[in-house]
């Protein structure tokens, strides 16, 4: 299939199309999974949420509404998914806890994360994101590693505002550089005033 926009290749999805559901599936099956396994230990859990997703979307597809962006769509869908599946089978003892595995698998491909902590070794590094809470940990995967901006993070991880989103990422970074006792705070090229 050719280079579409999300845009298009969602639309052809509603339309009917098979082709397009496949490039869906294929670019995006990967990523939800690994995404789910950060709320959970139990990967059959996460395997049949991830089933159960698209096999709603093919059966809804002709009520389902546009997107600009079908990995946040399918993200954001995930999340829901798995906060109803965990709470329904009693997994955890209550929604707090939901994330309690969230655990990132570091690999250093962000030029912020990279140079925040360019002497740590990989494991070193992935020990500190995994001390982090839970909502930085996961706020830090969307934006740093699926690339999700703050207002999809934020609508996401069913925060009002969109500056809170900001705040929690720029927690984390700040929390890192803590752990590492890093001298010299990172200069962040987004320290402005908040707005949103």
């Amino acid at each position: 299939m050719k280079e579409v926009s999300d845009s298009q290749l969602w639309n052809e999805f509603l339309h009917g199309s098979d082709s397009a559901l496949e490039t869906i599936y294929s670019q995006y099956v990967n990523v939800l999974y690994n995404y789910g396994r950060q709320f959970t230990s139990d990967s059959d859990l996460v395997r049949d949420a991830v089933q159960e997703l698209f096999c709603e979307l093919i059966q809804s597809r002709e009520r389902l509404g546009d997107t600009t962006s079908i990995k946040f769509y399918l993200l954001a869908s995930l999340r829901n998914k798995l906060v109803r599946k965990v709470k329904h089978e009693d997994r955890f003892s209550s929604l707090n806890n939901f994330g309690g595995d969230f655990q990132i698998d570091f690999a250093a491909d962000s030029d912020i994360l990279r140079e925040l902590c360019l002497d740590q070794s990989g494991q070193l590094l992935q020990e500190a994101f995994n001390k982090l809470p839970v909502k930085q940990r996961e706020a830090i995967l969307l934006y740093f590693y699926e690339d999700v901006s703050y207002e999809e993070i934020a609508k996401i991880m069913e925060m009002t505002k969109v500056k809170s989103a900001r705040a929690l990422i720029y927690r984390a970074l700040d929390s890192l550089q803590e752990i590492f006792n890093v001298g010299e705070k990172y200069s962040y090229p987004w320290e402005y005033p908040l707005v949103g």
